[in-house]
């Protein structure tokens, strides 16, 4: 066995070739003389290698529950690469859970990198929201949502850090955590008032509409998706016929994306005919969106967005991606589709005109 694995770790840390995700699940449930077997070629790795390495081991931790790399996260949380450390986080918060509660906490309060300690603060919102809904126990609950409380008002903490706390902290009934998510909507920091959409998505409250409504209209696609979502999340079934509308003119595929989502969480016939005429797009990335969505407003269960975001590939932002992405590709093109003609008669069916 250890012959073996010998070989598939030298094969692994060949820069030459890529990785093999056949050979990364041999990395599973390793024994503790297995793992000094990793731990010794790690050491012989090129830290792009390694990077590719930890990404791809939490990408598969992720998509398939039968593989677990938790004894190397572990390992990798004191890895002297923040960019290790930070996809180390990313790999243990689910399965786990409250054992790394402290480490978590320290590392939120104390890691010398910004992205790190974002990552420990979007896991302990992660780790609220599994308390709230019972799926672990609430016990530090209190205890979590007094470090996001804390961080968020650090003044000199930096702003990616800030964010991801009022994001965790959205999943808290904590008295006060609602006007701090007012405010944060008017942020200077665009970065930050992207958050503030996101945290009404998940502090459900009806008060968030008008605000909703106005970011469907900002310029930068990121706020105009995080507000398509949160309408989804919140199954604003007022601002329908407004989502059906933006479908016709929206030049963005990851907000187009954003609200089919949303179309098929607030459901409705109206909703259902749209994402029925979206099936027929020339796109099919979209339409592949739009059968998910319908397929989400006949059963009404499961996680949309993670499952939509899943089977495309489509990964969650850092700052880190989007420095070494062209904006041009990352938000992509406007095509023309017929489909909009079929939308506008839909909308005016109702009397509606955007």
């Amino acid at each position: 066995m250890q012959k073996k694995l010998q070989k598939t770790l030298n094969q692994l840390g060949d820069d030459t070739t890529p990785l093999s995700f056949v050979l990364l699940k041999n990395l599973s449930d390793l024994s503790a003389s297995e793992l000094g077997q990793f731990q010794e070629a790690w050491q012989h790795y090129s830290g792009q290698r390694r990077h590719e390495l930890a990404r791809a081991m939490a990408a598969i931790a992720e998509d398939d529950a039968t593989q677990s790399f938790t004894k190397i996260f572990d390992w990798l949380l004191d890895d002297n690469d923040p960019r290790i450390r930070r996809l180390a986080v990313d790999g243990l918060w689910e399965e786990a859970g409250l054992r790394h509660l402290p480490r978590f906490m320290q590392m939120l309060h104390e890691d010398a990198d910004k992205d790190v300690r974002a990552a420990a603060a979007m896991t302990l919102g992660r780790l609220i929201f599994m308390a709230e809904l019972d799926e672990i126990t609430g016990t530090h609950t209190d205890e979590m949502v007094e470090a996001l409380w804390q961080t968020f008002h650090e003044e000199r903490e930096h702003v990616e850090v800030r964010r991801r706390a009022l994001e965790g902290l959205s999943y808290s009934s904590r008295p006060g955590v609602k006007r701090l998510i007012e405010n944060a909507v008017f942020d200077e920091s665009e970065l930050m008032r992207i958050s503030a959409l996101f945290a009404m998505g998940q502090h459900i409250d009806q008060a968030w509409l008008p605000y909703l409504q106005k970011a469907l209209g900002e310029e930068n696609p990121a706020l105009r998706m995080e507000a398509a979502r949160a309408l989804g999340n919140l199954e604003a079934k007022s601002l329908l016929d407004t989502l059906i509308s933006m479908l016709d003119v929206e030049k963005d595929s990851e907000v187009r994306f954003a609200i089919l989502e949303a179309l098929g969480q607030i459901g409705g016939d109206k909703a259902k005919q749209a994402l029925q005429l979206t099936l027929e797009s020339d796109d099919e990335a979209e339409a592949e969106v739009a059968e998910m969505a319908l397929e989400y407003l006949y059963s009404g269960i499961g996680n949309l967005s993670g499952l939509i975001h899943s089977v495309l590939g489509i990964e969650p932002e850092t700052e880190e991606d989007e420095d070494d992405l062209d904006t041009t590709t990352m938000w992509g093109d406007f095509y023309e589709d017929p489909l909009n003609e079929e939308l506008r008669h839909l909308l005016d069916d109702e009397g509606y005109r955007h």
